[in-house]
Formats: structure tokens, C-alpha cells, sequence
């Protein structure tokens, strides 16, 4: 089961002189082969390449594409509409397993996976400390869990990555919806006042986050410090203990259900 989903929070923008009511929010999602730029990093800190993973449960599905067991329409919709700000539970979640690295943006995987690695300064050259649940230590913010997903140490690592696309049409006028149902045929055009948002998610496996346990060994995550801030400046860093930063969560994905 999908543990963890996170996404930035954001300002939702006020369609002004439009109805919102109604408004329909629909989502696709494209594969992305962001393997190249996060082995990258991941090799700097000896740990394993990531694999594309092909078991269905680790799979981010295409939308449109073939019919699977997981609802692609489903899962892209609904986390769209949360993205949107409105109020819905992600059910397709259920049935994906991993640990997941968000980036609200274009489709770029080089900017994402800088925006990942960039989460290790939450942590302040210090050994994270042991994952409990969702915002628990609040280190594990959105960004935070980012970073555990990309240097995930896990053995056999894979990684299934996506751009997703998220459009919500401002709502028709009932007059003007009625109006068109009677006097003329179905439009299909993109009301104004439409917004349109994009994300880049991987999702990366075996799971990164244990409760009750820390995502690193120290070893792993002295490594991972190397790699990140030099030899030289690591050798200076405070003993490695726990940190207890402070972030903002929103939870998207819990356990497949909101």
C-alpha cells in the first residue's frame, strides 16, 4: 500500500467573473524516464542505480493507456482535484506500494531532481531521525520525504516517474449550458478562466520509510554527505544525531486514503 504522497502546498488562484461550481477537473500523465539524472546522484553516494520498475504496484500508469487493475483515469483525477484544493479521497492509491518524490513543475527532470537533492539541507548535515507516520517528526515535510525517495538505500531499487498534467475548467453559465443544449451541438473547448497545473512524481521502491525506523545507516548517510557538501566541508559537520527541523506537511496519499 502507498504510504506516502505529498505535495507542496499552493496558493489557488480566484477565477474572477466566473462560476467555480461544477468546474470539471480532469488529469492525464505521461511517462518520464528520469533514471539518468537521479543515478547521477545516486552513484556520487554509492548506492545502487535505479531500475525502471515494471511491477504494476510500483508503476505510475499512463493516462490515457492500456486499462490496467489500477484506474489510471481514477488515480489522475483524483489527485488532481486535490491539487486543485477541492475535497476528495485518492482511493486508486491502495494498490500502489513505494515511497514518492513530487515536483510542481514543468517537465524537467533535471530541475526536479535538483529540487530533491536540495532537501538535504532540512536536515542540517545530521542522520534523520526515525520516520513514526505522516508529519511525524515534522522534518518529514513534503520535500524532505522527496529527498529520502531519491537516495532511497534500499536493495534492487527501482523507479517509475511521470509528468502529470491537471486542468480544471471554470463552470458554464446554467443559462448559457442550457442554452447550448438546446439550440446547438456539444463544444468541446476549454472555458475561460481554466487553470492548468503540472507535476513531475516518481515513485521509488522497495519503501524508503519504516515506522520506527530511520530511512539511513549512518554509514549510508555519511556517504550521502560526502557526495553532497565534499569531504572537505563534511569533515567539518556537527556529529551526526538526529534533527528535529520544522516543515509544513499536506498530505495527498496516506496509506490510499484522505
Amino acid at each position: 500500500m502507498l504510504r506516502l504522497w505529498f505535495i507542496a502546498p499552493v496558493v489557488m488562484s480566484v477565477f474572477c467573473g466566473h462560476k467555480t461550481d461544477g468546474a470539471t477537473t480532469t488529469g492525464t500523465a505521461q511517462t518520464l524516464d528520469c533514471t539518468t539524472e537521479m543515478n547521477e546522484l545516486r552513484k556520487a553516494a554509492g548506492l545502487s542505480e535505479f531500475e525502471k520498475a515494471s511491477k504494476e504496484t510500483e508503476v505510475l500508469p499512463e493516462y490515457p493507456g492500456p486499462t490496467k487493475t489500477i484506474s489510471a483515469e481514477n488515480l489522475w483525477k483524483q489527485t488532481c482535484q486535490k491539487l486543485m484544493g477541492e475535497d476528495v479521497q485518492i482511493t486508486e492509491a491502495a494498490s500502489l506500494v513505494g515511497t514518492v518524490a513530487h515536483y510542481a513543475g514543468a517537465k524537467d527532470c533535471k530541475e526536479a531532481v535538483q529540487y530533491w537533492k536540495d532537501g538535504f539541507s532540512l536536515f542540517k548535515n545530521e542522520l534523520p531521525p526515525k520516520y513514526t507516520a505522516l508529519g511525524e517528526p515534522e522534518i518529514y515535510t513534503d520535500r524532505a520525504v522527496s529527498f529520502v525517495a531519491l537516495y532511497n538505500p534500499k536493495a534492487s531499487p527501482v523507479a517509475s516517474c511521470v509528468l502529470v498534467t491537471c486542468t480544471k475548467g471554470a463552470a458554464v453559465d446554467d443559462a448559457e449550458e442550457r442554452s447550448r443544449r438546446h439550440d446547438s451541438p456539444p463544444l468541446r473547448r476549454l472555458q475561460d478562466g481554466a487553470q492548468t497545473k503540472t507535476a513531475v512524481i516518481c515513485l521509488t521502491n522497495p519503501d524508503a520509510l519504516t515506522s520506527g525506523t530511520a530511512p539511513f545507516e549512518e554509514d549510508e548517510w555519511q556517504k550521502i554527505v560526502d557526495a553532497i557538501v565534499g569531504l572537505e566541508e563534511s569533515s567539518r559537520a556537527s556529529p551526526i544525531s538526529p534533527s528535529l527541523a520544522v516543515g509544513f506537511i499536506v498530505t495527498i496519499f496516506a496509506h490510499g486514503l484522505l
